[in-house]
């Protein structure tokens, strides 16, 4: 049995070139939501290696209901990758219009068992497959009466048939910080109900409270897993047997070696264990002191007002533990802050860091994300720029600037419409069947020169910066080509004959338009580079079809 990978973005490259003897690869699946490139890259990997698909956003332990558009994008990649494991965690992240990109601690309540198994037995009816749970890294105890986290995670499996990845290295960080016996946790599990193993690193985090110092374990997948980790999994595997094991790293990324040394240190144990092992999971009294007992919409509600800006204590958690809230929210802020990062970096580069961290801030106080897919967050973050005094007046294309890499952002991940192929039909019904834009495809207006702002702007351009605001006016088109997204900077025969299309309801009438506006050699020249790039489509249902 051979280790895998968490394979990312970051990645791609090597694995592909190199192809190495990896057991498995697994993936976030809601990185691969939409018809982007990356997916396609993932596609062209499941034919060289199995594919698990493992999720962080769908939010099982919310207590209000589902995001069935969320459930819809991961059936639509499940159907894609037929993956070999498809995964979820013991967390929530979302409750009613609020959804932050973190695996928030869920009470281990009799309300939050009913809770999980409903959302578990939803999920695996409409993916009409077994998921995995996973156990996640816990920071905190809450001050209630408290299932035992492994026969929490056995009665889900029991009930709903579902089956359990056991993340290693979570059940030692959270018995570190919960200053519990992680053998416990894993005497207690039923063997029957694990399908999987995790591994990955953790940093030590020293924090100041009000009775000292302390020192916590985070869950930063960007470290080599620890001596201790990898004892725990021996451990484990002498326990419950040997099982598909992935090694996780998330960022930071380190040379190759390092990753496949990993691996290799994983299969290397896993060769000298045992095959499945079949153990009975004991049954525990639950403990904690039952002092508060909020509903659980009411506590995912101060929670989220918590980590989103309020900062005030929060009565179900335990008080030696309210400091250690601030953990999640630096999650939230940072993951947030780096997301947005990748969306708008010449944006970035263009205020600062620091400036671009307290725009991100103040956009997510006051519209923080509602959506399970992280990718769709972000459109609106230019409408906090009025709170800048003077940032108008000091750099007034920006608002240009983060409409042009939101157009990118956003393209990029957009379903590509079946173009129109001019060769395909008669000349007669090109002139005057309805066309538009194809979906994947945005027009843009500026009055500064933002395609040189941007890409001289970016964090690796070369060269000297030489911009003047009033050397151009720029049109553009951002569209898809073979799933990468091209901007094309657009003259002004372009730019006329495109205003006209998407004004009129055929090429015809939008050619009609723009006679006696346009040069006859330039409109020839215009209408050809825009049937040649293929972004229109035929709305008529007849010639659709």
């Amino acid at each position: 049995m051979k280790s895998g990978l968490g394979i990312r973005s970051e990645l791609f490259q090597q694995v592909a070139h190199t192809k190495p003897d990896f057991g498995f690869l697994e993936a976030h699946s809601e990185n691969y939501f939409g018809a982007s490139l990356l997916r396609a890259k993932l596609l062209d990997l499941r034919e060289q290696y199995p594919i698990s698909l493992h999720g962080v956003g769908l939010s099982l332990g919310r207590a209000d209901k589902l995001s069935v558009a969320h459930l819809n994008a991961l059936k639509s990649l499940v159907d894609d990758i037929q993956p070999t494991f498809v995964s979820e965690h013991l967390a929530w992240s979302a409750y009613q219009h609020h959804h932050v990109p973190d695996l928030l601690p869920l009470p281990l309540t009799p309300e939050s068992l009913t809770i999980m198994c409903e959302h578990i037995d939803q999920m695996q009816s409409f993916l009409g497959r077994q998921i995995l749970i996973e156990n996640p890294s816990n920071y905190l105890l809450f001050d209630q009466l408290q299932i035992p986290e492994a026969d929490f995670l056995n009665h889900l499996a029991s009930t709903t048939g579902c089956g359990l990845l056991v993340d290693i290295n979570n059940v030692y960080v959270s018995a570190q910080n919960l200053d519990r016996d992680p053998m416990k946790f894993i005497n207690d599990l039923s063997s029957a109900a694990i399908h999987q193993y995790h591994l990955a690193g953790h940093t030590p985090v020293v924090y100041q409270t009000e009775a000292g110092q302390e020192e916590l374990l985070i869950d930063t997948h960007n470290q080599p897993v620890s001596a201790a980790a990898w004892g725990l999994f021996e451990k484990t595997l002498a326990r419950h047997g040997s099982r598909p094991t992935l090694i996780e790293w998330d960022s930071d990324f380190p040379a190759f070696d390092v990753l496949l040394n990993e691996c290799e240190q994983a299969n290397q144990r896993l060769a000298n264990a045992s095959p499945i092992v079949k153990t009975q999971s004991a049954t525990h009294q639950h403990s904690g002191s039952g002092a508060n007992n909020l509903p659980l919409a009411q506590q995912q509600q101060q929670f989220l007002n918590n980590i989103l800006g309020s900062e005030s204590d929060l009565a179900e958690i335990q008080a030696a533990h309210q400091s250690r809230i601030r953990i999640y929210r630096n999650n939230v802020s940072g993951a947030l802050h780096r997301y947005l990062a990748d969306i708008y970096p010449a944006t970035e580069g263009v205020v600062g860091h620091d400036y671009f961290r307290q725009i991100v801030q103040l956009a997510t106080q006051s519209t923080p994300p509602t959506d399970g897919n992280i990718h769709n967050y972000g459109g609106d973050l230019a409408t906090v720029l009025d709170e800048f005094e003077g940032l108008d007046q000091k750099l007034p294309y920006l608002t240009d600037l983060m409409a042009f890499e939101w157009a990118l952002h956003s393209v990029y991940f957009q379903e590509q419409s079946t173009e129109l192929d001019p060769s395909s039909i008669s000349q007669d019904a090109l002139l005057t069947e309805p066309i538009a834009f194809r979906k994947d495809a945005r027009m843009m207006v500026s009055d500064y020169p933002i395609y040189q702002i941007h890409r001289q702007s970016l964090p690796g351009f070369v060269g000297e910066v030489s911009i003047r605001l009033d050397q151009s006016q720029d049109a553009l088109l951002i569209y898809k080509q073979n799933h990468a997204v091209e901007s094309w900077l657009l003259d002004s025969a372009s730019t006329v004959l495109l205003t006209a299309i998407q004004d009129s309801n055929s090429l015809l009438q939008a050619i009609s338009a723009v006679e006696g506006v346009i040069p006859p050699t330039q409109l020839s020249s215009a209408l050809a580079q825009i049937l040649e790039r293929r972004i229109l489509v035929i709305t008529s249902e007849d010639m659709a079809d």
